[in-house]
């Protein structure tokens, strides 16, 4: 067999030389044969009929005799394909429309499916990325709440748990990056030394980090930079390692650069350290204090769920060992996929569902198309059953027709999606993760060829079962050429249906996104985010010889054993500084800023608030503003006042609290002189009094806040390095930028700035998927509607055309146009009333699907009407323009129609 079939595969190749060394054999027999009849006495024309004769069917041998060369399937589907081709190419305007919806419908399909592919089968570029998970510690309040875990929990779960290779605890962090250059504000991750062999990640130079330099009150000051800091900030020095920098304040050794790529699980970290740098061991030690996650690999062949049940038990017995920080604390375990794309994957499915309805509208219209076409072939078909052609190998060859047509529409849209793909990640306003690269491979081309065969099916199978209707003595006669069965018609009007159903649901889907986005936009986020730039500045300290009577230094600042020396330049003399620029409006500083993500909570007491457990005390988010901050974001203050210049010090008891505050504690009451104090009722903490009440604030998050916590705002006290400044600018804040910078820096050239970024950009972060959802949706609905429209003005240009000889006999008895005008749009609003009906049935579904992207819509909000209304006006108008022009036939014109 295996000799046979390689004899096969060299004929293949050798199939020309084969055909004339069979020519020439045949034509030696025959020469032969008519020598012998010429010597038994025959004439020359007499012998060589009569050798043809004995020979026998020439064409018949030959066939017979490839047969063995080749294999005969696939001779026989070569030969389908190039009759095909050959078809096609009579048919050029049919063969270049039905190629141009196909390529846009597969192209989208292709251009989705590579991103979705990325994100969940290449999304992480780690070993074995299917068993790494995140732990997080969790508590249960009025509802479970994702928290992070303390260092005495993290060594628990990693003593005790059983279902791990191993476990390592990560956090980012900010530092400020002393050089011999320009200091630089970078993003770091402190890391446990198991942290990169739990990734799979070794360093491209040097070492990591081990777990002696990780211990916990003294760890070394050694570090791990990223490649593109060693290239950006060192020229790719050959020498790194070894190499003292300052990171902050600790002079650290240079052990290892990481490989190219590798940002760490944040994405964004150029630099580790060792997790121990995260505080003092006094402060480690605190089981309360919980602000981290951990990492960890799955042993082989455990389940994420009996992981889980294993934390689960740890959780109850550090529960029953420490009832005051770890009542009602539990860990929750999540796959590291999911932690870092899971965002992503809901929007990419939904985009993928609503481009496959662009493909089914594109098949519907090529297979109307083919359809329309195949009544002109009608003859054909009846001429090759006739002369011998089954139903099946006629199915087989339409079939083979669409596929080819579909390939080429694959070809296409591989084309449309190598040039979208890009594109689409560069200018969607979600950011991707950096490791998100996806590629036109062979398992997406492997997808596009999928499609392809199941469109040329779809698009082959109507045309196909047509020719089972085919009757011979109806289809030869002249007069058929251009009949239209009543199958026929009701399969048209059946895709039609289809295509508008489909447009709907789309067109549906686009409007609830749009309003959803404009209702996010229009949303009031406590706070005008308009004409707003926002920076973070770290101060460095004085050194300790130069912090005594340093010039700057404030009276009786001088270092000391018990204090840390004083910072270079007060924050407040910044601001002030940026208060003098042109164009700037106001300007106020804080410890963080709206929708920044570095708030912190604190547990607090209201006054005469009733008796509260453990799990039931408030919490509130923190803050430290100058007076000016609420006037400067446009933070209303519905209630006494904001903060005095005298009360800018530690020991200040004035507090601003959010009007949540005030509605669950003082509802109905003047809330001024009320008081609040940090901790249980019983901590010694002092109480603060109430000066003023402001605006809630959505804080955290848009369009709400990710919990109820209400905000609470002490003065501002200008002992922190790391403070964030908020400017609202007369003109664009990017144009202040510049200047902003350059006045900061001018105080003291050691100063960091850094996040500088207008107020609008951050509140864009938070509506990024939604608007990333609308914007490609609209792009489908919008092709969707183009093809829904085509596709309807072409079944109805071509129903009138069929019944032109009809029109015209209804015209010469005596019918107007109007009558004809309403014959063919009524007949054509029927096929869209049936499709709009049931595409709002469908739309009602992925209103569903889209209900965790929507704002403030439902799916019978007004956006939708309004794109059931565009769809039908369009839809309408493709039936009204041929039956305009069906008012205008001439009767006996019409008369004489075939």
């Amino acid at each position: 067999m295996r000799s046979s079939i390689w004899r096969r595969l060299v004929a293949l190749v050798r199939r020309r030389r084969l055909e004339r060394d069979l020519d020439e054999e045949i034509a030696f027999h025959l020469a032969m044969r008519e020598s012998d009849l010429r010597d038994g006495g025959l004439s020359d024309t007499s012998a060589r009929a009569a050798a043809r004769r004995r020979f026998g069917n020439v064409t018949y041998l030959k066939e017979q005799t490839r047969d063995m060369w080749l294999f005969p399937s696939f001779e026989s589907v070569r030969q389908d394909v190039r009759f095909a081709i050959r078809t096609l190419r009579k048919s050029p305007g049919f063969a270049l429309v039905a190629v141009v919806a196909l390529a846009i419908g597969i192209g989208g399909n292709t251009a989705i499916f590579s991103l979705v592919d990325a994100v969940r089968a290449r999304a992480l570029p780690y070993a074995e990325p299917e068993r790494l998970v995140e732990l997080w510690g969790n508590v249960q309040r009025a509802r479970i709440e994702r928290r992070g875990t303390s260092y005495p929990d993290y060594a628990d779960w990693r003593a005790q748990a059983k279902s791990f290779d191993d476990m390592a605890a990560f956090s980012d962090i900010t530092a400020t990056l002393f050089t011999t250059q320009e200091p630089e504000r970078i993003t770091a991750e402190l890391v446990s030394a198991g942290y990169f062999s739990i990734l799979g990640v070794n360093p491209a130079r040097g070492r990591t980090i081990r777990v002696d330099e990780d211990v916990v009150g003294r760890p070394a000051n050694v570090i791990v930079m990223s490649d593109g800091l060693w290239k950006r900030r060192f020229g790719s020095d050959p020498n790194i390692i070894g190499k003292q920098v300052t990171l902050n304040t600790r002079s650290c050794t240079v052990i290892g650069v990481m490989p190219p790529g590798f940002k760490g699980l944040t994405d964004s970290a150029e630099l580790w350290a060792p997790f121990a740098f995260m505080g003092s061991a006094e402060a480690m030690a605190e089981r309360g204090s919980r602000s981290f996650a951990a990492v960890a690999r799955l042993k082989r062949g455990v389940t994420l769920a009996a992981a889980q049940a294993d934390m689960d038990a740890i959780a109850r017995r550090l529960e029953a060992a420490y009832p005051q920080t770890n009542e009602k604390r539990g860990v929750e375990i999540s796959p590291l996929d999911v932690e870092l794309v899971g965002p992503l994957r809901p929007a990419l499915l939904v985009l993928m569902a609503a481009v496959a309805f662009v493909l089914l509208i594109a098949c519907a219209n090529v297979a109307n198309l083919v359809i329309t076409r195949s009544e002109a072939r009608r003859r054909e078909m009846a001429v090759r059953t006739a002369l011998g052609a089954g139903r099946r190998r006629l199915l087989r060859q339409l079939l083979t027709e669409s596929c080819v047509l579909t390939a080429l529409g694959a070809a296409g849209g591989l084309g449309l999606a190598r040039a979208a793909v890009p594109a689409l990640v560069a200018s969607a306003p979600v950011p991707f993760p950096s490791f998100y690269a996806p590629t036109l491979d062979l398992r997406v081309a492997a997808f596009t060829i999928a499609v392809s065969l199941a469109c040329g099916i779809l698009v082959g199978l109507a045309p196909g079962l047509q020719t089972r209707a085919v009757d011979l003595s109806e289809s030869l006669k002249d007069a058929a050429r251009g009949s239209g069965g009543r199958r026929s018609q009701r399969v048209r009007a059946s895709l039609v249906v289809a295509e508008v159903s489909l447009a709907v649901i789309l067109l549906i889907g686009a409007g609830l996104m749009i309003r959803s986005v404009r209702n996010l936009l229009a949303l009031n986020p406590g706070f005008n985010p308009s004409s707003v730039l926002t920076l973070r500045v770290n101060i460095p300290r004085m050194s300790a010889p130069a912090a005594a009577g340093a010039p700057g230094a404030p009276a009786g600042s001088s270092a000391t054993p018990a204090s840390p020396p004083p910072l270079v330049v007060q924050a407040r003399s910044l601001v002030e500084r940026v208060r003098a620029l042109p164009g700037v409006v106001g300007a106020t500083l804080s410890t963080d800023l709206p929708l920044d993500g570095s708030g912190s909570a604190v547990f607090y007491t209201a006054e005469g608030q009733p008796a509260v457990n453990a799990q039931n005390i408030p919490r509130a988010y923190l803050h430290r503003v100058s007076p000016d901050f609420f006037a400067t974001l446009g933070i209303p203050v519905t209630s006494g006042r904001t903060f005095t210049e005298n009360e800018l010090t530690p020991a200040s008891t004035a507090v601003v609290v959010g009007d949540e505050v005030v509605k669950r504690f003082w509802p109905g009451q003047d809330p001024i002189g009320k008081r609040v104090k940090f901790g249980a009722v019983s901590s010694t903490n002092p109480w603060l009094s109430i000066v003023g009440v402001v605006g809630d604030v959505k804080y955290r998050g848009l369009p709400e806040n990710p919990t109820k916590d209400p905000d609470i705002y002490l003065p501002f006290v200008d002992r922190v390095q790391g403070v964030a400044i908020a400017v609202r600018t007369a003109g664009a804040p990017a144009s202040a930028a510049g200047a902003v910078r350059a006045a900061i820096r001018a105080a003291d050239p050691s100063i960091t700035v850094f996040w500088v970024r207008s107020m609008d950009e951050l509140v864009g972060v938070f509506t990024s998927r939604s608007r990333f959802i609308m914007w490609l949706m609209g792009v489908f609905a919008a092709v969707a509607l183009a093809l829904a429209a085509i596709g309807i003005y072409g079944v109805m240009s071509y129903l009138v055309a069929q019944r032109t000889r009809e029109i015209g006999v209804r015209l010469a008895l005596g019918a107007d146009g109007g009558d004809i005008l309403r014959l063919v749009v009524g007949n054509g609003a029927r096929l869209i009333g049936v499709g709009i009906v049931i595409g709002v049935a469908g739309a009602f579904a992925l209103a569903r699907l889209l209900s965790a992207l929507l704002f403030g819509v439902s799916a019978l909000d007004l956006a939708a009407a309004a794109a059931v209304a565009v769809l039908a006006a369009v839809a309408l108008a493709a039936c009204y323009v041929p039956a305009l022009r069906a008012t205008r036939v001439s009767p006996i014109q019409a008369l004489r129609y075939e």
